[in-house]
């Protein structure tokens, strides 16, 4: 995602590996995790979340149906709040794909199985368009969250905003965001259609 330069280039700082910030985040848990949650994120996730879930359910007359739509927007809001601040603390890690991995791959689907037990260990009535549709906007999210964090929006503590600059950066980052993965899947596709043309394609005379 980064790799288009239509927008805002992100400053890089000076970068950790992966496992060395980890470890660091798993030492200090306390301040570097509890004291940083990120409220932001958490905000942002309980309205999407709750909204999702609940235009999911709309055609359901299930009496549990405001129930689940505010297990989601509780669970949505504690542990999205714990994943910015993730996502903060990693951003930059090296190598780049493998924070990507974790942070738009491994730790999303750990989420989703965490969000489907709360609902289990709480009894409320899971709606399966909801739970396909929360998951999607996980990975979406995610990704997003990674590409506005590392141009400096949505963070907390000293490196943070004031939220209401960050809610007015959204639509121009939301923009770019989308125009870099359109450029990069056509990068992709000419990059793969080109490995498959011979390189001399001169008919012999």
């Amino acid at each position: 995602m980064d790799e288009f330069r239509g927008g805002d280039v992100p400053v890089k700082p000076v970068s950790v590996p992966v496992g060395r910030a980890l470890m660091t985040l798993v030492r200090n848990p306390w301040t570097l995790l509890v004291r940083r949650w990120n409220s932001k994120a958490a905000l942002l996730s309980a309205i999407f979340r709750g909204l999702i879930f609940l235009i999911a359910s709309i055609k359901s007359h299930h009496a549990g149906r405001l129930g689940g739509v505010l297990a989601e927007a509780l669970f949505g809001a504690v542990s999205a709040g714990f994943f910015g601040t993730l996502t903060q603390a990693l951003r930059f890690a090296e190598p780049q794909w493998a924070a990507e991995l974790l942070l738009a791959g491994i730790l999303p689907l750990l989420f989703q199985l965490g969000d489907l037990c709360f609902h289990a260990s709480l009894g409320t009535q899971v709606f399966r368009i909801g739970m396909i549709a929360s998951a999607g906007f996980t990975v979406f999210s995610s990704l997003f969250n990674l590409y506005i964090m590392r141009r400096g929006t949505l963070l907390v503590g000293e490196e943070g905003k004031p939220l209401n600059e960050d809610l007015g950066a959204l639509p121009r980052l939301a923009l770019l965001f989308v125009i870099s993965g359109v450029m990069n899947a056509i990068r992709f596709a000419v990059d793969f259609i080109s490995r498959g043309i011979p390189r001399d394609t001169t008919a012999p005379l």
